[in-house]
């Protein structure tokens, strides 16, 4: 039975497009606010259709911390070995930022699951 719209006649009204019943709800991503189907488990703007996105993401950002963190500790030791004098602001930078560029390509690669 269709739904007829008034002031259209019931052998028109036969022809109108009826609303496809929405079976799968949809939610709102809470990171890009894109409204996702409620079944899946990814969304596929942030982390891509099968999640590998995210969790390269996941794996830089972390890799990043922990490559600041080694590069800051190892520039503290090159400092003390070398002295204050000849541990200037371009080394010391190179090291720390190299610390932790390093870091966030190995924590991607290693979270990029396959």
């Amino acid at each position: 039975m269709s739904r007829r719209e008034p002031g259209i006649p019931a052998r028109e009204a036969a022809h109108i497009p009826q609303p496809a019943a929405s079976t799968v709800e949809t939610i709102i991503c809470p990171s890009c606010e894109q409204s996702v189907p409620g079944d899946a488990l990814y969304c596929p703007y942030c982390c891509g259709d099968d999640g590998r996105l995210g969790a390269a993401k996941r794996g830089a950002f972390i890799g990043g911390i922990f490559g600041l963190l080694g590069g800051g500790l190892t520039t503290a030791l090159w400092s003390s070995f070398v002295g204050p004098e000849q541990a200037t602001w371009g080394p010391v930078l190179t090291i720390t930022l190299g610390g932790g560029g390093g870091g966030m390509l190995l924590g991607a690669l290693i979270n990029r699951k396959k």
